[in-house]
């Protein structure tokens, strides 16, 4: 592989205790694979793929994030050694995340991480509502988060993030406005919450326990209220700097905005991506195909492509874009209609020759962010509106 120079690095363990039925992740049962020594094997490969992968990198790394699946499913004698590998390529201060749950996130597990160099939790709760969880086909019991949340607290990080999700299925603002709270009184650093993604498994299964009509009225409660639940933890000092994360401010997940402002990465493990230039790089999608050395896909981008994604992630931020230099791929009519609507707000930036202008959607068009992104955006060859 050619030297990139990329400075964040993502890790992928695909394995959970189960699969919720809401997820579209690349995940396995993991019991199978430990009963056939998979596991062990699959961290071998990931330890030989970092190795080949290495000269893709420039060390020392900005951040590191172990996602899944669930990390913290792995044995300790595989997890630890694995963290300090990666958390060893990090520089002073840099930011090193592993993804959660309430099921595995005790407190051997946690200072464990926390001493091999692991410097940030995210906690995938979703719900603190037992019947909310059950839809979602989440096996978590209110004792196993209990126990989750005084392990984060005892283990002593100071950066950690709760995940919640909006719009499950039977949910109303009294439920969703109950979660927000009590998680606001936990003190994390960062919340995510993201409105639920409908799989073809989990609609179908959503269909047949609560009606035809349950996904749509899901749809049209999460429509209604985000706005409220964007309101209630803005009031509760937690800055939205993206269209789904919530953060106190100086403590937002670094990895995060490394892909929301379109720089190189590195993914190592099954379904794992690379963005490095203007290649990008997806591993084998299975623990199988991944295992055997089923070649990645490989796609070349074009520099009008990397500018697009770049503009669409960074209009999903706070900070936005320069529009200068998104201008290629930005329809000016569309962009003009929207400032002019509220969606989108143009502010200038520096002085005399210097000054340019940025753009951010508003509160209100970070909302309806896809419909907006959809209007002003254009790929190579899409007609221009006049």
């Amino acid at each position: 592989m050619p030297a990139c120079g990329a400075r964040h690095l993502y890790v992928h363990i695909p394995f959970c205790r189960s699969r919720c039925a809401y997820c579209d992740f690349a995940s396995e049962p993991v019991g199978p694979h430990l009963r056939a020594g998979r596991v062990a094997a699959y961290v071998a490969a990931l330890r030989f793929e970092l190795e080949r992968g290495s000269p893709c990198l420039r060390l020392p790394l900005e951040t590191a994030f172990l996602g899944g699946g669930t990390p913290t499913t792995l044995p300790a004698d595989l997890l630890f050694p694995l963290a300090r590998a990666v958390a060893r390529l990090l520089a002073p201060g840099g930011e090193f995340t592993v993804e959660t749950t309430p099921t595995t996130a005790d407190q051997r597990v946690l200072a464990g991480l926390r001493e091999a160099g692991v410097t940030r939790v995210s906690l995938g709760v979703q719900s603190l509502a037992p019947e909310l969880r059950r839809a979602l086909g989440r096996r978590c019991t209110d004792a196993e988060l209990e126990r989750a949340f005084a392990a984060v607290r005892d283990s002593g990080f100071a950066e950690w993030n709760i995940d919640l999700v909006f719009g499950i299925p039977g949910q109303d603002w009294e439920q969703a406005q109950a979660d927000l709270q009590a998680v606001v009184a936990l003190h994390p650093t960062h919340i995510s919450l993201y409105d639920l993604t409908y799989t073809t498994r989990y609609a179908a299964r959503v269909r047949a326990e609560s009606g035809p009509c349950a996904r749509e009225e899901a749809a049209a409660f999460a429509e209604q209220h985000y706005a409220d639940a964007a309101v209630l933890l803005e009031s509760a000092g937690y800055r939205r700097y993206e269209v789904s994360n919530y953060a106190v401010p100086g403590h937002e997940c670094r990895h995060n905005l490394a892909y929301w402002r379109g720089d190189d990465y590195l993914g190592l493990g099954a379904a794992a991506v690379s963005t490095l230039g203007l290649t990008r790089r997806t591993n084998p999608v299975t623990v199988a195909g991944y295992l055997a050395h089923d070649p990645p896909e490989i796609e070349s981008l074009t520099a009008h492509v990397r500018l697009f994604e770049r503009a669409m992630l960074g209009l999903r931020t706070r900070e936005g874009v320069r529009e200068d230099e998104a201008a290629p791929v930005l329809d000016q009519a569309a962009v003009g209609l929207m400032v002019d609507q509220g969606y989108v707000r143009r502010a200038c930036r520096g002085s005399g020759r210097g000054a340019y202008a940025t753009l951010t959607l508003s509160p209100e068009g970070l909302d309806l962010s896809n419909a907006i992104l959809a209007a002003i955006l254009r790929l190579p060859g899409e007609h221009q509106s006049m």
